[in-house]
């Protein structure tokens, strides 16, 4: 490999130059974004990091099956959550949460830091905020507030949102298990859980509110957190942040349930609508696949049905070395969360018009949903797979580990303080903290390689501190703004808002990874 010098150092970071320039002054989308810079990566490996064409093919051959992997999720995902949008499910859930109590405090918890929590982990993508904030501006909260509120109170859900697409991209571009990675990124997890539960009392009810409710936030966060962590444990991170949601939602809903005829319970009908149950049907599918398939004997059963690619070592002229791999980003048949989020789809797709309550038979809503999916997902998709594409290709020709010795000779001992600053940046530019973990996970690894740290820890913090960022995401701040009426310049007051929570919030993780990092 070329010696370290300025200029190879700035080609290697050409592409992601290039990606925050496009974004941040010419305000591209996602799909134009992730093919200039793509074509960036590949200019800069061939020429200047002599990769030949052999090395360049099988790189986006990673890519490719890296972004399928992800993107099966995501298609999914948003499919589930628009059956049961289009059904008027999501009405009767979220009309559920806001009736449950009349204090504001709790209110603004129970919202903004668990159900849109819970929400997360289900679909995300924008969705907990497109939700939640509109709800909580009409519940007489300000607008302002309300966005705010759910953006910060739901960034400690995002990486293992969304079935963990977050979780297993960061997986991927690392080769670190998820049984070696996941309780690690857990217990990071726990500090921001409580860090943005006492944010939102703050945002809400400033110094009095953070007074009322800081006791609740400590039990709550405690539950969120021990929840998060043990669903690690047992090998089911994927629905981590959906069971760490659902029990701050419960606890919090025992703590102040309305009195009805002198008994608490859950309000479990809206008003010329259907049950509470029926509506949050498909997710108890979500959940009870998900237990059925982690069992040892099912997964002992259902082990050896995957699609995989096998790639061999290559190098380029100057000397790095791509390992070979075997299964790439393998999908598991029976037991990846595709299935699962289809299965509970077409469950709701089933349910919803035999409940009598939904205006549209079956077919009609599934390909409603479908072609709603569809609209959504497809310029996302070829963003991300082409910025994964970069990604594969920045690491196979050495420039990411060149990137990676220039950041670790730069920071030196003090880079863990960093280290979540970066995953912030890679969500800060793409919107995603998955893209983020796909464009800086792998160097993240190699920087703490170099310097001889922990490269586990280091990239859990690229995770924490890429889902913390998602509240000062310019993508999901618009959609937030558009959802709640706020009109043009909104987004830089909440913008305003949403920062300084940020920053103090992955400062803590920053400073609990130097010290365990050292």
């Amino acid at each position: 490999m070329e010696s370290m010098n300025i200029f190879y150092w700035l080609v290697s970071a050409a592409p992601v130059i290039v990606l925050l320039g496009c974004i941040l002054l010419f305000h591209w989308e996602s799909f134009k974004v992730g093919a200039v810079s793509w074509f960036v990566g590949i200019f800069a490996a061939y020429v200047f990091f002599k990769a030949d064409a052999r090395l360049l093919a099988l790189a986006n051959a990673k890519g490719i099956a890296l972004s399928l992997y992800v993107l099966l999720i995501i298609w999914s995902a948003i499919l589930l959550y628009n059956v049961v949008e289009s059904a008027g499910a999501v009405k009767i859930i979220s009309g559920a949460m806001r009736k449950i109590s009349d204090d504001k405090m709790i209110q603004c918890l129970l919202l903004s830091w668990c159900f849109s929590s819970l929400l997360q982990g289900i679909a995300g993508f924008g969705v907990p905020v497109a939700i939640v904030a509109p709800i909580m501006a009409e519940m007489g909260f300000d607008p302002i507030v309300s966005v705010a509120a759910c953006l910060v109170g739901h960034s400690w859900s995002i990486s293992f949102g969304s079935m963990g697409s977050s979780y297993n991209a960061i997986q991927l571009v690392t080769g670190l298990p998820g049984e070696t990675i996941g309780p690690v990124m857990s217990l990071l997890f726990a500090a921001a859980v409580f860090s943005t539960g006492f944010s939102v009392l703050h945002i809400c009810g400033g110094s009095a509110g953070l007074k009322k409710g800081a006791v609740t936030v400590c039990v709550i966060g405690a539950l969120m957190s021990f929840t998060l962590w043990f669903m690690n444990k047992i090998g089911m991170a994927q629905i981590a942040t959906l069971a760490a949601g659902i029990s701050g939602c419960s606890l919090l809903s025992v703590f102040s349930l309305r009195k009805k005829n002198g008994v608490d319970k859950i309000p479990v009908r809206q008003e010329n609508g259907m049950r509470f149950h029926a509506a949050s049907s498909p997710y108890y599918v979500v959940i009870a696949l998900t237990l059925l398939l982690q069992t040892p004997a099912v997964k002992k059963l259902l082990n050896p049905y995957y699609w995989g690619l096998d790639f061999p070592s290559v190098s380029t002229v100057l000397g790095y070395t791509a390992d070979a791999a075997s299964s790439y980003a393998k999908i598991q048949f029976f037991s990846h969360p595709m299935l699962i989020l289809i299965a509970a789809a077409l469950f709701g797709a089933v349910i919803y018009p035999m409940s009598g309550k939904c205006d549209r038979g079956s077919s009609e809503l599934l390909l409603g949903a479908i072609k709603k999916t569809a609209a959504k997902c497809v310029p996302m998709s070829v963003g991300i797979t082409t910025i994964v594409m970069m990604a594969l290709v920045m690491t196979d020709s050495g420039m990411t580990n060149f990137l990676a010795r220039g950041i670790a000779e730069t920071f030196g001992m003090a880079y863990p303080l960093a280290s979540p600053f970066i995953g912030a940046l890679g969500t800060f530019i793409t919107g995603s903290n998955t893209n983020s973990n796909v464009m800086f996970g792998m160097m993240q690894y190699e920087t703490a390689l170099v310097l001889g740290k922990s490269a586990v820890l280091m990239a859990a913090s690229q995770s924490v501190g890429g889902s913390l960022s998602v509240s000062i995401s310019p993508s999901t701040i618009m959609t937030g703004a558009t959802n709640v009426g706020i009109g043009k310049g909104g987004e830089n007051e909440i913008l305003a808002k949403t920062i300084r929570y940020w920053l103090v919030n992955v400062s803590l993780i920053g400073l609990i990874v130097w010290f365990f990092g050292r």
